[in-house]
């Protein structure tokens, strides 16, 4: 049996495997003044790629060295508490929400528990307050993808999750939003004199939801004798073309974006600080017993060293078969399957590329 052939008997054993039943949103304590709940998803994926990426389990560009290979994992599956409490005597409400997974970046299957989101909120009418870790405003979409953790970071897609103190105002058709945020990331070196600043400005136009948002912070570990300035503007956009059919997607620039999972940084060989573009978008499908998607992503670093990869692009598509419960009131059960095509440009080098394919059994709850 040949390594495609592998994929597909491993994969359809996985995806029998995971449909057994439970209790969707299951609720823990329900009551006038508190209400808790579990959710997440037990994920199992199988992926093959034909050449060799930058990851199995967090695929985002190709490689110049590698061969093909195979994997199968659960880490990607989430566990979230939700927890909405009585209205404060001041007239604001409180809620917070706590989530992690089983993600391991340094292994191809074991796993262990990561933090994701910790954060509580409290508002009233219009206006909230967070306080703790959440996702960035700064480029706030994200692609419908079986790449749960690649999710085209690296490729086109930025934004991250990191502690902050928000405020947010939403208004029918316009809502603003402004955070003080910790800079540092998870393998990053950043080392800042202020907290990382980011805002964004959004409308709803003829149904069509616009959004602009920038962040600005300094890096001043990067290189000793400099500082180096992280900055980033990013537009947003959906558009529900019906109640089935839609488009989304972001384009943004900037410069020295690691932080927001881009391959944009200070150049420690030449001190230049690398400016970006990068993007993505897709066409997706919502329907009742399947869903489907395409789309495709770019990122293009400038000012990057000889060797390493300045481009990146990608071409995406997939389907999710759903099982729908009336008693759970949705489709607790999930079957998928994800076919893509990356690109990247090695500056004064060879071109890399690689076809992969990933098939997907989740459980809802």
């Amino acid at each position: 049996m040949n390594k495609p052939q592998c994929v597909w008997a491993i994969s359809s054993l996985l995806l029998t495997g995971m449909s057994a039943a439970a209790m969707a949103d299951i609720k823990v304590v329900d009551t006038e003044a508190n209400q808790l709940s579990l959710y997440g998803f037990i994920k199992g994926d199988a992926t093959y790629q034909e050449h060799d990426m930058n990851s199995k389990v967090a695929p985002r560009y190709a490689v110049e060295s590698g061969d093909s290979g195979t994997n199968l994992t659960a880490m990607h599956s989430r566990f979230g508490v939700k927890w909405h409490g009585p209205m404060l005597d001041n007239g604001w409400n409180a809620s917070a929400v706590f989530e992690f997974d089983l993600f391991d970046s340094s292994s191809n299957n074991q796993m262990k528990l990561r933090d994701r989101l910790a954060a509580f909120t409290i508002a009233k009418d219009r206006q909230s307050v967070l306080i703790g870790q959440q996702w960035d405003i700064f480029s706030p979409l994200g692609p419908t993808t079986l790449m749960t953790n690649g999710y085209l970071w690296q490729t086109g897609n930025l934004g991250f999750r990191r502690a902050q103190a928000r405020y947010t105002y939403k208004g029918d058709s316009f809502d603003v939003a402004a955070s003080i945020n910790d800079p540092s990331m998870s393998g990053e070196s950043s080392e800042t004199d202020s907290p990382m600043l980011e805002s964004r400005v959004g409308f709803t136009l003829a149904g069509v939801k616009l959004g602009v948002s920038g962040a600005y912070g300094k890096d001043d570990k990067s290189l000793p004798s400099k500082d180096a300035d992280i900055w980033g503007i990013s537009g947003d956009f959906e558009w529900p073309i019906t109640s089935a059919y839609g488009v989304k997607g972001e384009i943004a620039t900037g410069e020295n974006l690691s932080n927001f999972l881009s391959r944009s940084k200070v150049n420690t060989v030449t001190g230049d600080e690398q400016e970006t573009l990068a993007g993505w978008a897709e066409l997706t499908y919502t329907g009742s017993s399947f869903d489907w998607w395409a789309g495709g992503a770019f990122e293009n670093v400038d000012d990057v060293q000889s060797g390493t990869i300045d481009d990146t692009w990608m071409v995406f598509g997939g389907v999710q078969w759903k099982l729908t419960s009336k008693l759970m009131g949705g489709a607790p059960v999930r079957f998928g399957v994800e076919v893509a095509h990356f690109d990247s440009q090695v500056k004064s080098g060879s071109e890399p590329d690689a076809n992969q394919i990933i098939f997907s059994g989740q459980f809802n709850f």
